[in-house]
């Protein structure tokens, strides 16, 4: 049985720009490790406030699977930001902010430093307007 089989959501090509940050409990450690001064030790990849980008590649009920330059762990909890478009939304395109949480990366086939990233969601809901300074 195929990866594609096993899935019990269905999944929706798609190519939209995509907004993240890392979401750590431990702050303080997330300081420590950005002004670690050796990247192999670093324990959290990056402090809350930092935005990375990336691309959705394919997205379901309850995950979402994207590229990015970006590098994080599996486990890692993550705050997305993006805009489903109306031929996914069925009505005017919709702002989407979403918890997830990676449970796989594939290194392999890696193009220009972007590796796959695949996250379960934990929680979808609509926002209104983002402010990226906070």
């Amino acid at each position: 049985m195929s990866d594609e089989e096993r899935r019990i959501w269905p999944r929706k090509a798609c190519a939209l720009p995509l907004r993240f940050r890392v979401l750590v409990k431990d702050v303080k450690a997330a300081v420590a490790a950005e002004q670690d001064s050796d990247p192999a030790s670093r324990q959290v990849p990056v402090a809350t406030r930092s935005v990375m980008e990336g691309e959705v590649l394919n997205l379901s009920e309850r995950g979402v699977f994207f590229r990015s330059k970006e590098r994080v762990s599996i486990g890692t909890a993550l705050e997305m930001f993006f805009t489903l478009p109306r031929e996914l939304t069925g009505r005017s395109p919709e702002e989407i902010r979403c918890n997830a949480r990676v449970v796989h990366i594939r290194h392999s086939g890696e193009t220009e430093g972007f590796a796959g990233i695949g996250a379960r969601v934990e929680r979808f809901e609509p926002i209104r307007a983002r402010s990226w300074a906070n």
